[in-house]
């Protein structure tokens, strides 16, 4: 045989494979296994075991894609805000909409948490942060005063005032450095007075933090509140008892708060009543608003006709400036005021306004109320179409402030805590009610 041919596989005979050692390939006869051995010994043969494996690893990739899908469309649903509807419900409120996540429902239930709070159309984690004197469920009478610029104080000596009424303690556009300061001090004293002429009444402050860096973040209506305390417009002295009461009625101090997101007198008037629904837990039976003699028809005949509150429950108390010619004023605020919103009802369909508000949010601050006030989300997020009827009279500069008293804008025509309207989304003249990126 040549040496360099390699000798042949030597023929063995193929053995049989023990899956249990302990069973010897002579040894017992299948039939001595036991019934448990007799299984396993099926499923181990070569054929089984891969299905079997396959079998495994199928339902592993099942198991995990189940589990996926309800990561993306079941689990978010229970942490997300509940429409006003399942909200509403007066045996449940929030924790009664979120019955199907245990994990949110869990750790509210103990002697801390009073059914009052359990039933709150508010998320637990704020409810539980809020300790309401019962009082302020008495309050119906919303009085506000819109912030116009922003009060710093003295700088040198914060308790000195002496110069309350000059610019040089305030956050001024040129405009305004005509004497506006001492206007505003006239709204604050004539909103304080109107106060305490009504026990149920509660005065905000409101405008958002306007003005750009190097100014503070400060908002117009914490420093309007600020110009209150330091005046002592608002004491925390007890007011006695009325007659046919047991309680006496809250002192000015606790009557009077900010809102402080505000970018326009729209949004001033809107936001207040959301305020007042978060300091009282309640919304107002009527509005007076303290501002500019000019601005009245602003407020009365399109803010007000917007939100749909009632004429005969709403007052305006206009104060100027103390100058003997105000005519650049009213036409200054029937070109750059009246007639914007008289053509855009809230301001979202006209480009002077919306800048208007891009500029005067330097700090990028969101307001909280959508959380607070679910049932006026809609009207937050109300943007209705160009005013077709009036599209045009901004080219006009031949008319008088005083010639649009009886012309009034849009209402919003969803339902609101202050009226009965029923409002159905699909209604074809609703095409356009709300934000674009709302309608989905």
């Amino acid at each position: 045989m040549p040496s360099n041919m390699l000798p042949l596989p030597s023929s063995t005979s193929r053995r049989n494979r023990n899956y249990f050692p302990s069973i010897s390939p002579g040894g017992s006869s299948i039939h001595n296994l036991t019934s448990s051995q007799q299984i396993l010994q099926t499923l181990r043969s070569r054929t089984r075991l891969t299905n079997l494996a396959v079998f495994l690893l199928i339902s592993c990739l099942f198991g995990s894609f189940i589990l996926n899908l309800n990561y993306l469309f079941i689990s978010p649903a229970q942490t997300t805000i509940p429409d006003s509807s399942s909200r509403s419900s007066s045996t449940g409120g929030w924790l009664n909409s979120q019955s199907k996540g245990n994990s949110i429902k869990e750790g509210w239930e103990d002697e801390l948490t009073s059914i009052e709070q359990m039933q709150s159309k508010l998320p637990l984690s704020i409810e539980t942060t809020l300790e309401r004197d019962k009082r302020f469920k008495e309050l119906n009478h919303l009085i506000m005063i819109p912030g116009h610029a922003i009060w710093l104080g003295n700088k040198n000596n914060e308790k000195d005032i002496s110069n309350i009424r000059e610019n040089g303690d305030w956050i001024l556009e040129s405009m305004q450095k005509s004497g506006s300061v001492k206007t505003y001090i006239k709204h604050i004293e004539k909103g304080v007075e109107e106060l305490k002429n009504d026990h149920q009444a509660l005065l905000i402050f409101s405008g958002g933090a306007t003005r750009p860096p190097p100014s503070p973040p400060l908002s117009e209506g914490l420093s309007y509140h600020n110009l209150a305390h330091a005046l002592d417009l608002l004491p925390s002295t007890p007011i006695p008892i009325e007659e046919g009461n047991q309680k006496p009625p809250l002192p000015l101090n606790l009557r009077a708060t900010t809102e402080e997101f505000a970018l326009d007198s729209y949004q001033n008037l809107l936001f207040s009543i959301a305020r007042f629904k978060e300091v009282t837990s309640r919304y107002p039976e009527k509005v007076t608003v303290v501002g500019y003699g000019m601005k009245r028809n602003r407020f009365v005949n399109l803010h007000r006709e917007a939100i749909g509150f009632p004429l005969e429950k709403f007052k305006y108390i206009g104060i100027n400036d103390d100058l003997k010619d105000l005519s650049k004023h009213y036409k200054g605020e029937l070109k750059f005021g009246f007639k914007p919103f008289l053509i855009s009802t809230t301001g979202c369909k006209s480009i002077l306004l919306k800048n208007k508000k891009l500029n005067r949010n330097p700090f990028k601050k969101v307001h909280p109320y959508h959380i607070s006030n679910p049932s006026l989300i809609n009207l937050f997020e109300w943007c209705p179409t160009i005013n077709e009827k009036y599209k045009n009279i901004d080219k006009s500069d031949q008319d008088n402030l005083e010639d649009y008293d009886n012309i009034f804008g849009l209402t919003f025509n969803g339902p609101l805590p202050w009226n009965n309207v029923s409002y159905n989304p699909k209604d074809s003249n609703n095409d356009e009610i709300t934000w674009s990126r709302e309608r989905d």
